[in-house]
């Protein structure tokens, strides 16, 4: 898996977190961002770190969000399965 450092490029707007595609969570007021994090996930397991990475990028994903989820899947919101699929 690769790593992407949480210091590099323009850092887009802040984002809170990420939330189940089904049913948005409190505290997570930005479903449409919340959904891109989670096909983010959902693109590193099926094409690997760096389709996922160009993905979020291209989505205005916030850096330190995308390198934390991409990274250390057990600091994610939520659980995921292989497939990166939310469960």
């Amino acid at each position: 898996m690769e790593i992407i450092s949480s210091s590099s490029g323009p850092i887009p707007p802040d984002y809170s977190g990420s939330a189940s595609a089904a049913t948005p969570q409190p505290g997570r007021p930005d479903y449409l961002t919340a959904q891109k994090v989670e096909v983010g996930i959902i693109l590193q397991a099926m094409l690997g770190t760096q389709a996922a990475v160009e993905y979020m990028a291209s989505n205005a994903i916030n850096h330190g969000v995308a390198a934390r989820v991409l990274n250390q899947p057990e600091k994610r919101r939520g659980r995921h399965d292989q497939h990166g699929v939310r469960v």
